[in-house]
């Protein structure tokens, strides 16, 4: 009986980390195509502006978002993974009985998702202001 509520449980743990491993790749997904788009902004001022301090600030956006785009890649292919898209030499997050690397994903999908937030809002503001100079 034992036995039995062992496999119960770890059959749902395995469902949770394969569920939450989904949720965390398409969150991913959604801040690689935000980035890209950022990116795309950011170039067109590039192409537009001469001014030094708009191309150096744009630069800088650029690449910080160029930066977080390559850690999230890697969260992704060393921890948020499956059977198709895994190296062979990684293990699965949820692969283990203990799900060693599952438990790893929150705190640095955390601190990724606010470096995100915090790169996104400050680039945003600086586009904003250079529409605004645009508009003058």
């Amino acid at each position: 009986m034992e036995t039995l509520k062992n496999s119960i449980a770890d059959q749902y743990q395995l469902e949770n980390c394969h569920a939450e491993n989904k949720r965390w790749s398409v969150t991913l997904t959604g801040y690689e195509q935000e980035i890209d788009q950022l990116m795309v902004l950011l170039d067109d001022v590039l192409e537009q502006y001469n001014h030094q301090n708009l191309r150096q600030r744009a630069i800088d956006y650029h690449q910080n978002l160029n930066r977080l785009k390559v850690w999230f890649n890697r969260l992704r292919s060393d921890l948020i993974c499956n059977r198709s898209t895994c190296d062979s030499v990684h293990q699965l997050p949820c692969g283990e009985p203990r799900f060693g690397l599952y438990a790893t994903i929150p705190a640095q999908f955390a601190g990724l998702s606010d470096e995100f937030a915090r790169i996104k809002a400050g680039c945003y503001q600086f586009l904003s202001v250079v529409v605004q100079l645009n508009l003058f």
